[in-house]
């Protein structure tokens, strides 16, 4: 059996220790050791994200889907939100809000493209919103927005700014409290690189002064519910009100110790560096992105295919010894795969994945050239050592 590297979108690449430490033995959730673990990581998650003591950090027993629809907890009957979509998960947004009784509209982007500045700006001149949601690492194409310039133009216009984190957190740059966003959200199993299992919402002062008033949220997803279990949490201190994500939580300390350690800026600056080798290699090889120029993330890559079938190509991959995630993303899922190079990634990983991308391509029949792109991969790498 050949020994498989995990190069999805989600989850991503693991860490033998991190996900072992899932694995606690008898530890309940009413435990001191699990009271520790939880505070540690929720602490965690606000150096991650560049949140000081001010905002509230939650960690939620559901997926990164479950903390974007935990947000609405932040909402009333009929506001308004603007959705700034470039992709699938952009516009999750949509079939999220359309079951509350809020008015909403959606800006979209072609495939590979983001909504820019100045047209999420022209709306919100012309239409009042009471929240913006943006997503800042598109994980349908790769599409990464210029967070602290958007939050810094939408700023002015709305009470709420909403930040879909889950394919950037812990990858890419972010500094909540420095930006002035009001809500970010995350899952476990992505750039952090933890076990599945936890959805992660970190809120600013102003954003949980907005649970106090009316909320039209569910019941389990309910912000006001966890406010103050996770305030127990932080004081070191249980709590109860549903049951949490146990195992994932020691998972996400063990993350977040390695985190520090490495320093986020590090980590950023990995990520940038693996994600650069990336692409010069799908270049040098014949092949193109599915993101444009200047909107690139340093974590999820879509890549265009030609001449071959992809479940095909996916599946000689997979034999090979590398799982790639497929496109999704309706307008162009049959041409394009996508790459996850975030979390625990190092060069030899992103070697290993260019080497079996033009080896899988090329005998399926595509005309690649696999030395140019494996050269390409190591001309970046030469003189730089990005491993944590």
């Amino acid at each position: 059996m050949v020994s498989r590297l995990l190069m999805h979108v989600g989850p991503s690449l693991s860490n033998f220790n991190v996900l072992s430490s899932a694995n606690a033995t008898n530890i309940g959730f009413a435990s001191p050791e699990f009271n520790e673990a939880m505070k540690s990581s929720l602490e965690g998650v606000r150096y991650v994200m560049g949140a000081d003591e001010s905002y509230t950090p939650f960690i939620l027993p559901c997926s990164g889907t479950g903390a974007m629809e935990s947000t609405v907890s932040f909402l009333k009957k009929g506001s308004r939100v603007l959705i700034v979509s470039n992709g699938v998960f952009g516009d999750r947004w949509e079939k999220i809000l359309s079951r509350y009784p809020v008015e909403f509209r959606i800006l979209k982007a072609n495939p590979g493209s983001a909504v820019s500045v100045d047209q999420v700006v022209a709306e919100l001149r012309t239409t009042h919103y009471d929240a913006v949601t943006l997503t800042h690492v598109e994980t349908s194409t790769g599409v990464r927005i210029p967070l602290k310039s958007m939050v810094a133009a939408v700023r002015p216009f709305v009470n709420l700014v909403i930040v879909d984190g889950v394919a950037s957190v812990g990858g890419e740059k972010l500094n909540m409290s420095e930006w002035k966003i009001d809500v970010c959200l995350t899952a476990s199993q992505k750039a952090l690189g933890a076990q599945a299992g936890a959805g992660i919402v970190v809120a600013s002062e102003h954003a949980v002064s907005m649970l106090k008033e009316e909320s039209i949220s569910g019941y389990l997803l309910d912000l006001r519910n966890w406010l103050p279990i996770m305030g127990e949490f932080l004081k070191g201190r249980g709590g109860y009100f549903a049951t949490p994500p146990v195992g994932t939580v020691f998972s996400v300390r063990s993350s977040i110790d390695l985190i520090r350690t490495e320093t986020i800026e590090r980590r950023v600056e990995r990520h940038k560096i693996c994600a650069e080798a990336f692409r010069n290699g799908i270049k040098a090889m014949g092949l193109e992105m599915v993101a444009g120029e200047g909107v690139r993330s340093n974590t999820v890559s879509g890549v265009y295919l030609k001449e071959i079938d992809t479940g095909r190509f996916l599946q000689e991959c997979m034999a090979n010894g590398v799982e790639f995630a497929a496109g999704v993303h309706p307008l162009i899922k049959d041409r394009y795969f996508r790459v996850g190079h975030m979390g625990w990634v190092e060069p030899s990983h992103i070697i290993k994945a260019i080497d079996t991308i033009a080896k899988s391509a090329i005998s399926l029949g595509a005309h690649l050239n696999r030395a140019d792109g494996e050269k390409a991969v190591l001309e970046t790498f030469e003189g730089k050592v990005p491993c944590f």
